[in-house]
């Protein structure tokens, strides 16, 4: 299961980090490192720094953007402070944990960190299934990078033992079997169904401003809709498309 989850850290400002963050991974067990454009690559300061968590540094999988490196991944959780917006796909450290070693058993996870200054996008935060906020001292909530994946790579390991414990136990930490079994669509597949829906409804002349798609984008993540309904849904719209019938009564 572990196998399954990355830790993707995006733009990271300070190679010193790659290698802090590498460290606190390798000692809960995690192995997955994907680097977005990091603003210093892998360097003998990286290395030094993972304390013999190099082998994690060295085999990181740096891509040039964030779709690249969730692409593959049915359920990508994004890092953020920023609560207005996101309340309905909120999850603190222990329930994210719980949710992600649960579908990691047969789906690939990503759990998103952004950059040390001003974290994730608003661009970025909307292509996150789940959104993991760390409920920190109010008057003093400053987490370094690798402070902040080393909590969560904790969280996921003590969620990895406790499932294990009950490998055996159909409880299996409040989710049904049925849902976790359900096979999800991956980012890029969600990426391409969204453009799809853009582009219709901008020729239909439903959506004129950036606010409808994003509140759809969240209404549909929000749904965990599985790739069969997601296959449903595009088709839909390319039977809407083939007709050439588009009327706005």
């Amino acid at each position: 299961m572990l196998e399954n989850i990355r830790i993707v850290l995006v733009e990271t400002s300070h190679s010193g980090n790659i290698g802090s963050a590498a460290r606190a991974m390798k000692t809960m067990g995690l192995n997955q490192l994907y680097l977005v454009a990091p603003k210093q690559g892998v360097d003998e300061q990286a290395i030094a720094l993972a304390v013999g968590a190099d082998d994690v540094v060295r085999n990181a999988v740096i891509v040039p953007t964030f779709d690249q490196a969730v692409a593959d991944c049915e359920f990508v959780i994004g890092t953020s402070a920023r609560l207005r917006h996101l309340q309905s796909t909120l999850l603190e450290p222990r329930a994210c944990a719980e949710r992600a070693v649960a579908f990691a058993k047969q789906h690939k996870v990503a759990i998103v960190f952004g950059r040390e200054r001003i974290g994730l996008t608003n661009e970025e935060l909307l292509k996150c299934r789940y959104h993991l906020t760390i409920p920190a001292n109010p008057d003093y909530s400053s987490l370094n990078l690798a402070m902040a994946v080393q909590l969560i790579s904790y969280e996921l390991r003590m969620a990895w033992l406790e499932k294990n414990k009950k490998e055996g136990n159909k409880k299996d930490m409040d989710f049904s079997l049925s849902s976790i079994e359900s096979t999800y669509p991956t980012a890029q597949e969600l990426e391409y169904f969204f453009a799809h829906t853009e582009r219709l409804y901008q020729q239909l002349g439903f959506i004129q401003n950036q606010g409808v798609m994003q509140k759809l984008r969240r209404l549909y993540l929000r749904a965990e809709v599985e790739k069969n309904e997601l296959n449903i849904l595009r088709g839909m719209l390319s039977a809407v498309e083939k007709s050439g019938n588009f009327n706005r009564e």
